[in-house]
């Protein structure tokens, strides 16, 4: 996974296409540590799939612009560039279906 830093989650937000996923956390979640655990299986599973880290304390413009209310959270970005939101992460089963449906 590729932090985002600065504003790069607003060349992602505007010009990048879909299909992606940004993983929004804070360091000291430990909820936050376990999702990252699945997303890093997650890529195994699909290499071909991106999936980028948003550190929330250091981009708090991406809290207000996709009015986060909770970490952690993943933003999906889908084929035809709409956003959704998750922040219940139950499996890495669940996680890899909802990739598949984008």
């Amino acid at each position: 996974m590729l932090e985002w830093e600065g504003s790069d989650w607003e060349r992602a937000w505007a010009d990048e296409p879909g299909p992606l996923a940004v993983f929004v956390h804070t360091p000291l979640c430990g909820t936050c540590g376990l999702a990252k655990r699945m997303l890093e299986v997650v890529e195994k599973i699909r290499p071909d799939f991106r999936i980028y880290m948003a550190n929330l304390n250091l981009l708090p413009g991406i809290a207000q612009a996709f009015r986060i209310e909770s970490v952690p959270c993943l933003l999906m970005k889908n084929r035809n560039g709409e956003w959704t939101k998750q922040y219940r992460f139950a499996s890495v089963t669940d996680i890899v279906e909802r990739i598949d449906q984008g």
